[in-house]
């Protein structure tokens, strides 16, 4: 039931009825501004996050995007109403947008299998390119000309009202050029990697044509219904994007016309003095195309085309917003209002609700119906951990867990499970491995003294108020678990003030479910697990990526024995296959997704499966024989020798993919001032300054948290929905 609204939580002027978004460096709220007798609208409201209010390089970002947009006055671009400053932070008050982008528009096109018709095409790019040339044209209070370039177009920052028109976001990623080069070259890569031009990939100088190569892959993508530059890997991305790897449109879709072809893939041109001098000179060729290929071009195409694949969804947030006015949304009304709103927001498709709720898993033969994963690796029955659960203070052990496993050294068949998806970035921070026993009783030395500290100061910490739980997957033993995190739960208390207990879930299924149900405030999700449980509760929000011994991303790979006659992925079709479990980001979703892309159905390419239940356990099971493959991540092959797996025996036949770290992610139930909260306690832990070591536990191996953007999981949540699509493809085709 809706409840009443409470006290209203004013910025300046402006009421907030509801948090759109959260990004890396802001959020979006909706709010009502208040005027003169009785007048009021609805605004955008950006707000930089208040642990970045006093870290300048964001708060500079953040002012420049609203000096270049509060000089540009035009109807292709998003109006900016006010900067303020409240409560020692920036916020900048914008428009609100009825309406879809351009990246909603081509999903809900293909849900809807009606292809964009090419009048719209022509279109959203005439009424962009306007908007894109009055940016370029800017100049200051001298008249003199900005050399403005936004580096950050693409279908999510352009959005389509419904009344036709079309505005261009986002410009918290732009730069000038008149100052120096260095003022469009920081030496980093900025924009979605997709959409870059070739001189945004090599470095170099950027003016006004780098954007006009972005909108004709937008251009490309509408006309084709597909991506253009999407690849695994962002280096892949760019070296297609560089070598000019771009077929024309009409290779995927036979009626695009000839003059709109010819103006989109002159646009694309590798060599900037190729393309069109400038965003006008394309939208006069892109009109007289149009008029050429008898395409009608204004706001109406438009406006007609939302209406039909989104009229439906828009007329449902027209309601939801003038419900905020009144009262305080329900979950399922706030989810109506989120959209695509740009790079600094948690993309959300209007679709989020249509889509299945089961997420593809891989084939599970070997195992007897209802069998979890984890319930194959040899241990049967209700397995605990030695040791009583009731002298883990803090510990909830929510079901079944594989049995106990020692640290040191690990039984024959065991291995000491490790935390899912960690690893150095890129697989490149190899660690040593301990020599002698001296070293050994110096780092024993070290944990002791820093667990003694940290106990002495318990006392020391007084907590009140609403818990804070956190959710962890039982990737390890929960004594183990417990012994490496406590210290971590025991500074969260300290810098929060509340009680933050320690769940350790069932499995990574339990952690999801529990996070959703409102049992704990917070949950430590795999990537793919924490894109999955989003789509499936939009209001979840990411607070932080773990650091994994300082890197916060690490590889997906595919593993061979070193004597196998296997040199090819070929070779493994009909063998077996050692995966970790369902929801494993490395340990299953990534090598099924990779088999699909080199041409094979994975559930009939692969002959049986092997749930090892974590990813050291599969590297054994793999030695040992038990399967002939095993997925794994860099993280847990590079460390293998620690825990006495012989690696040497092992080698890798395929990297399936490059992934983000576990996140941090609070539910849709806690209040947004104890996310933040939790946000900020999270990226102010320094394990050297709370606790005198350089990482916490030599399984967890946490060197703190980082601030995290949702836009970093985009690449996996398309290949998600791609697997889907294909999987409904599949099944309809076999029953026709």
């Amino acid at each position: 039931m809706p409840t009443t609204a409470p006290p209203p939580t004013l910025i300046g002027r402006y009421e907030l009825l509801t948090r759109l978004a959260t990004g890396g460096m802001a959020e979006l709220f909706l709010a009502r501004e208040r005027g003169l007798a009785g007048l009021e609208r609805l605004v955008v409201i950006k707000r930089i996050l208040p642990h970045l209010a006093d870290q300048a390089s964001f708060v500079e970002m953040f002012l420049r995007e609203a000096r270049i947009v509060a000089r540009l006055s035009h109807p292709n671009v998003v109006q900016i109403y006010e900067l303020g400053h409240e409560d020692q932070t920036y916020h900048i008050a914008m428009e609100y947008i009825h309406g879809s982008t351009v990246r909603e528009l081509l999903l809900m096109s293909q849900a809807s299998k009606v292809k964009v018709p090419f009048d719209v095409i022509a279109s959203i790019g005439v009424q962009s390119l306007r908007g894109l040339h009055a940016a370029h044209e800017l100049r200051d209070l001298d008249g003199q000309p900005l050399g403005l370039v936004h580096r950050d177009i693409s279908p999510h920052n352009l959005m389509c009202t419904s009344d036709g028109h079309v505005k261009l976001l986002d410009f918290g990623v732009a730069k000038t050029t008149t100052a120096s080069v260095e003022a469009t070259y920081s030496g980093n890569l900025k924009g979605k990697f997709a959409y870059l031009s070739p001189e945004q990939c090599l470095h170099e100088e950027l003016d006004r044509r780098s954007d006009v190569f972005s909108m004709g892959i937008v251009l490309w993508e509408m006309c084709a219904m597909r991506r253009l530059f999407k690849r695994r890997t962002e280096l892949d991305m760019m070296q297609a994007i560089i070598g000019g790897d771009a077929p024309r449109p009409s290779r995927f879709r036979s009626d695009v016309p000839a003059a709109l072809e010819e103006v989109v893939m002159r646009a694309l041109a590798v060599r900037r003095e190729d393309r069109y001098a400038s965003a006008e000179v394309m939208r006069r060729a892109l009109e007289d195309a149009a008029r050429a290929d008898g395409l009608q071009v204004g706001e109406r195409p438009v406006a007609a085309y939302l209406k039909e694949v989104a009229g439906e969804k828009l007329e449902e947030r027209r309601a939801t917003v003038a419900s905020a006015f009144e009262r305080v949304l329900t979950s399922d009304e706030r989810r109506r209002l989120l959209h695509m709103t740009g790079s600094s927001s948690r993309s959300q498709s209007m679709l989020g609700q249509e889509e299945d709720d089961d997420l593809p898993t891989v084939v599970e033969r070997p195992g007897a119906p209802g069998t979890t994963p984890g319930a194959t690796r040899g241990q049967t029955g209700d397995v605990r951990a030695s040791g009583s659960m009731d002298s883990l203070p803090g510990v909830d052990v929510g079901g079944e867990f594989p049995a106990a496993r020692s640290m040191v050294r690990p039984r024959s068949g065991e291995a000491p499970a490790h935390q899912e998806e960690s690893g150095a970035a890129g697989g490149q921070v190899r660690r040593r491995r301990r020599l002698g026993v001296a070293l050994v009783v110096v780092a024993v030395m070290v944990v002791a003294s820093a667990l003694v500290w940290v106990s002495q100061r318990e006392e020391t910490i007084a907590v009140s108020g609403e818990p804070l739980a956190i959710g962890w997957a039982p990737t390890v033993d929960p004594s183990v678990l417990q012994t490496e995190l406590a210290p971590l739960h025991r500074e969260l208390e300290r810098a929060t003030g509340r009680p933050v207990p320690l769940v350790i879930t069932r499995d990574y299924a339990d952690l999801a479910e529990r996070l959703t149900r409102g049992e704990i405030a917070a949950a430590v999700l795999p990537p793919m697990l924490y894109v999955e449980t989003q789509r499936r509760e939009p209001e979840i929000e990411l607070l932080a990526l773990k650091e994994f011994d300082g890197g916060t991303s690490s590889d997906a790979l595919l593993l061979v024995r070193m004597n196998a006659q296997i040199t090819r992925v070929e070779d493994l079709e009909g063998r077996t296959f050692c995966l970790v479990d369902r929801f494993s980001t490395s340990g299953n979703f990534l090598p099924r997704q990779y088999l699909r892309e080199q041409g094979y159905e994975p559930d009939r390419f692969i002959g049986q499966i092997h749930w090892s239940g974590d990813h050291f356990q599969g590297m054994r099971d793999l030695i040992e024989g038990k399967c002939d493959a095993a997925a794994t991540y860099s993280g847990a092959f590079l460390s293998g020798a620690e825990y006495e797996i012989p690696t040497g025996q092992i080698r890798t036949l395929a990297i399936t993919g490059h992934i983000p770290q576990d996140t941090v992610t609070a539910g849709a139930h806690i209040s947004d001032d104890d996310a933040e909260l939790l946000r900020r306690s999270l990226l102010d832990f320094d394990p050297r300054q709370a606790l005198g070591v350089s990482r916490l536990g030599d399984n967890q191996r946490i060197t703190g948290f980082s601030p995290a953007s949702d836009e970093a999981f985009e690449s996996l949540r398309e290949v998600i929905e791609a697997e889907r699509l294909d999987e409904e493809g599949s099944a309809g085709d076999a029953g026709l």
